[in-house]
């Protein structure tokens, strides 16, 4: 099996593009530039922090006959809390706590008034909260331990333990999660399965749907990245032209040069036989779902730096009609790889082959983290179908059997078997359309592919439930910390979150005041 991305917010994707396994949300490469900006450090942000641990925590919740336990790092900032202020708890995802402090400004921006706490709690597994140190992903005996439903539990715990000890004066204090991509899937559900603890929750693109049984069409994401690149300028011809042209250049050694060299590509991952186009194309696609999830309207860091609106700039050389050239529609192809991976002008090589080269983003989480809860419960069923509903190479249909061909390729020597995958166990758990759940904004933004499997897909309110759809928003755009650049629409969404938030703390402080 080859990993082809980790995202960072969501999602690695394995290299057969027939099963992908993505999860926050956001794709991160397989290339390693020399200067790689993470996350701006808290200085130059203003969002300071400070690490703390939460001892004790249970390694099996669900078990009254096992008492080990294992300790939690949570980022905390009570700047602007004042006693019986709110708590704002980012329910973490798959990867280190800091680069989601990092990129959730909306909460250190309304922080100030609502006199909130702010806390980031990191998932099990992932960054340092490793369960079983370093023998944490060695084998199955430990890795089932690494579930969503597993990482509720402790946010659950943390929550009461910063109420009753940590945070002064905080006992009647309303809790308000919030959560990007995975995290924000993680936010609407410790809100619906946890009532009494959370009372409201900012679910920031959360493809909630985005499993089997739930009405999703396997390869809606690839047709959402085709929407935002044909919306920006680009020539879909063109893109699909460029695809069929690496397929006849892999044939020749000129060919294969010719890619070489136009890609940069590094010496571990030159295109040295015709098999070897499948990956180059695979890389190409990868970056193309990345790029339309952070098509954010200013210049922006994060997984890689990039100016604003990167999918128009993209597009610029992409807007002609196919060449007759083979070489010169590849060479239009090159110029979006060039502006994602080398946007600085400090790359000198790129590196395409997951198998060949380390990931960038290791220092992020264990990149086996979100492969193994994809190969488990977080099973979300992706491919691209070509023509006329992407501009892809076909990789449809999405079969669990070959999915669970790579998940074995990854996990057997660890005590994998097909017996631990459970396609359906999310649904089951959570529900889909939550119709007990209350006090939920599910926001999302057409540019950003995993908006199709979202909880609605246009501005809707059911009971206490909102749906609100950003026409220009990229993968949570509305959550991010507030740009001079801002568009209109998110500014009024950010306010349309506040008032609903306000309600929420409303609803909780006169219910604690009953009390």
């Amino acid at each position: 099996m080859t990993i082809l991305t980790f995202f960072l917010i969501f999602f690695v994707a394995f290299s057969n593009a027939t099963t992908i396994i993505r999860g926050d949300p956001v794709a991160i490469s397989t290339f390693r530039p020399e200067k790689l900006q993470l996350y701006q450090s808290q200085k130059e942000n203003g969002y300071n922090w400070t690490e703390e641990w939460f001892e004790n925590v249970p390694i099996d919740h669900f078990s009254f006959t096992d008492a080990r336990r294992f300790k939690l790092r949570y980022l905390i900032n009570l700047g602007s809390y004042k006693p019986g202020g709110p708590i704002f708890f980012y329910t973490g995802n798959e990867g280190s706590i800091e680069g989601f402090a990092e990129n959730t400004g909306f909460m250190w921006d309304i922080a100030p008034q609502f006199n909130a706490a702010i806390v980031f709690a990191e998932h099990r597994f992932y960054g340092k909260t490793q369960p079983f140190g370093n023998d944490s992903y060695k084998e199955v005996k430990n890795l089932g331990y690494l579930s969503s439903e597993q990482a509720l539990a402790d946010f659950v715990e943390l929550i009461v333990w910063l109420k009753d000890t940590r945070i002064e004066n905080a006992t009647k204090s309303p809790v308000i999660a919030f959560g990007g991509s995975y995290g924000g899937m993680l936010a609407a559900w410790i809100r619906t399965k946890y009532p009494h603890i959370v009372n409201g929750a900012i679910a920031g693109s959360a493809p909630v749907f985005w499993f089997q049984n739930a009405n999703i069409t396997q390869d809606i994401f690839a047709k959402i990245v085709t929407r935002t690149f044909k919306t920006s300028g680009c020539n879909v011809k063109t893109i699909v032209a460029a695809f069929d042209a690496i397929d006849e250049l892999s044939k020749s050694d000129q060919g294969r040069n010719y890619l070489n060299q136009v890609f940069v590509l590094d010496k571990k991952s030159q295109i040295e036989k015709i098999e070897d186009a499948k990956f180059l194309k695979d890389f190409i696609s990868e970056t193309m779902k990345s790029m339309a999830m952070i098509d954010y309207p200013y210049p922006a860091n994060f997984l890689t730096p990039l100016p604003g609106w990167p999918v128009k700039q993209a597009c610029q050389p992409l807007k002609r009609n196919p060449s007759k050239s083979q070489r010169k529609n590849v060479w239009l192809l090159s110029h979006m790889v060039s502006l994602y991976y080398n946007y600085t002008g400090t790359t000198k090589t790129i590196c395409a082959n997951p198998e060949r080269c380390e990931g960038p983003y290791a220092q992020l989480g264990d990149p086996l983290g979100w492969p193994w809860q994809s190969c488990t419960e977080m099973v979300m069923p992706q491919c691209d179908s070509g023509l006329p509903n992407d501009f892809f190479p076909k990789t449809c249909p999405f079969t669990i059997e070959e999915f669970l061909n790579d998940c074995g390729k990854t996990f057997n020597s660890r005590g994998y078997h097909p017996g631990l995958i459970r396609p359906n166990w999310v649904i089951n758990n959570y529900g889909d359309h939550f119709p007990s759940a209350s006090n939920i904004v599910f926001s999302n933004g057409k540019l950003d592919p995993w908006s199709g499997g979202g909880w609605r897909n246009t501005n809707t309110r059911e009971g206490s439930l909102v749906s609100i759809i950003l026409e220009q928003g990229a993968h949570h755009y509305d959550l991010r910390g507030q740009h001079k650049d801002d568009t209109d629409e998110v500014k009024k969404v950010r306010e349309q979150e506040v008032n609903e938030i306000k309600n929420w703390i409303k609803q909780a402080k006169e219910k604690f005041s009953k009390f």
